[in-house]
């Protein structure tokens, strides 16, 4: 703990009296401004996916059939259809007046345009087979499927549900309104509509990994656990299930149990640099530093072009924990790793990191490297108060006094930094034993921050002095 030192020609009570301890962020610590915790760490669920399937058959047993009239271009697309040649059918269909052909023909349109993904002329084609046959299922169905690949859900499960009500309750039907419950944040809806699904087809990994999405957005993490174990079971090499693991683990706050998931993920995908970053955070905040830097110094090693900005952001944070902590050998290995991306950082980061550059060499009493790096970061930001501290410290360090006081004049307009900034220009009166203008900055720290009340002694110390010079 640092304290104001006072000069010897005080009586041995006063002495004691004044060095009592007080902490002067940013005089002889340069690092307590920096992150006092370590990164909290949050994981997302992965979001369902899904293959809609669409039935092209132009007839059906249960369907409308198609008039007399309308055979003969029915035989012309049919090989076309078995071919997959839609866009030669949806160029054949526009010849037609949709307003003439039957709710069969018009719903063969819709299908094929619903494939080409031409959704306003299927969603006409559609419209107009239900104008005719008000309850054709397979219209209902295939606007819910076009509803919802332009993510209109609300539209999509009226046509849903209505399918459902007249027989089309299959597991994908039920899976498909589970998904859109999740849409509209209806978690406890989705969990219903999965385990319909799962009733039907209870070994779809689909459904299964949608009920337990559904479960974790619902808050039921000890169902969603168990299933989460069950699939485990059968697939323990699945990552995106380790994921989830850890993702429930945070939620309990049981960090060591996400810990221990995530690195099987790192096991199954020793590459990933998205779940590196994950870990080294997870390591950080368990007190695991060292792993966590071995971590991301791989991330760095091997981040793509689309990652660095990633690894580079959870580099520096992690940087500012190691200075805070005085990690030094840590730091430097981080240092080394990062130095070569630092130029795609942003200006403010690049300061940022010259700042934890100078503090390092600082550490090492490389001063002249220390001062060099902290006036390159105070080119790039004036008001980068870690490097005015850092700066001054130095200063004060080799009793240069005047820069020592211009660094901490900077530091005071800055209100994150003022009560370090009045501490050290109180230690600087001191020093040069101008006591009325150390005991001034001392009240301007107090007046400033009540709670401090180890600066009263300090304050009255001072003021005896005063008093006592007369």
């Amino acid at each position: 703990m640092n304290a104001i030192k006072l000069p010897k020609l005080l009586t041995r009570t006063l002495y004691t009296t004044v060095m009592c301890s007080l902490p002067l962020l940013g005089i002889t610590n340069a690092y307590a401004s920096q992150v006092s915790a370590p990164l909290k760490v949050t994981l997302s669920p992965s979001d369902p996916t899904w293959q809609l399937a669409i039935n092209n058959k132009l007839l059906g047993p249960t369907e409308v059939l198609i008039e007399p009239t309308e055979r003969g271009f029915a035989r012309q697309v049919q090989p076309l259809l078995q071919e997959g040649k839609y866009q030669e059918v949806a160029a054949l269909f526009k010849s037609r007046d949709i307003n003439s052909d039957s709710t069969a023909l018009n719903l063969l349109r819709a299908q094929v345009l619903l494939t080409l993904k031409e959704f306003n002329s299927a969603e006409a084609a559609y419209l107009a087979c239900l104008k005719s046959t008000p309850d054709l299922v397979k219209a209902h169905q295939g606007l819910s499927l076009l509803y919802m690949q332009q993510a209109n859900y609300t539209k999509a499960q009226t046509h849903l549900v209505h399918s459902i009500e007249l027989g089309q309750a299959d597991a994908q039907s039920y899976a498909q309104l589970a998904y859109i419950h999740v849409q509209h944040s209806q978690p406890w809806s989705a969990v219903a509509a999965y385990r319909q699904a799962l009733m039907l087809e209870p070994e779809t990994a689909q459904y299964q990994q949608g009920l337990l999405f559904a479960l974790i957005e619902s808050g039921d993490l000890s169902q969603a656990n168990a299933l989460l174990k069950e699939l485990l079971n059968k697939t323990p090499d699945n990552a995106e299930l380790w994921l989830q693991r850890a993702q429930i683990a945070l939620q309990l706050e049981h960090n060591k149990q996400a810990l221990s998931a995530i690195e099987v993920v790192l096991k199954l995908n020793p590459k990933d640099t998205s779940n590196q970053l994950l870990a080294a955070q997870l390591h950080l905040s368990e007190g695991s530093s060292k792993r966590a830097v071995s971590l991301l110094k791989q991330g760095l090693k091997h981040a793509t072009k689309a990652q660095q900005t990633d690894v580079i952001n959870t580099t520096m944070q992690t940087l500012g924990w190691l200075v805070s902590q005085q990690q030094w050998d840590l730091a430097k290995e981080l240092i080394r790793s990062a130095k070569r991306l630092t130029k795609r950082l942003p200006n403010e980061e690049q300061a940022q990191f010259s700042v934890y550059s100078a503090q390092l060499a600082m550490q090492q009493g490389n001063s002249k490297r220390a001062v060099k790096s902290l006036n390159n970061a105070l080119k790039i930001n004036p008001n980068l108060g870690d490097a005015l501290l850092s700066l001054a410290s130095i200063y004060r360090d080799k009793n240069q006094l005047t820069q020592a006081k211009l660094m901490y004049v900077r530091a005071q307009a800055l209100p994150k930094y003022q009560l370090s900034a009045w501490l050290g220009l109180s230690q600087i009166a001191i020093d040069s034993k101008n006591y009325p203008e150390a005991l001034k900055h001392l009240k301007k720290a107090y007046q400033a921050n009540p709670q401090r009340q180890d600066l009263i002694t300090n304050i009255r110390a001072l003021e005896n002095i005063v008093r006592q010079e007369g």
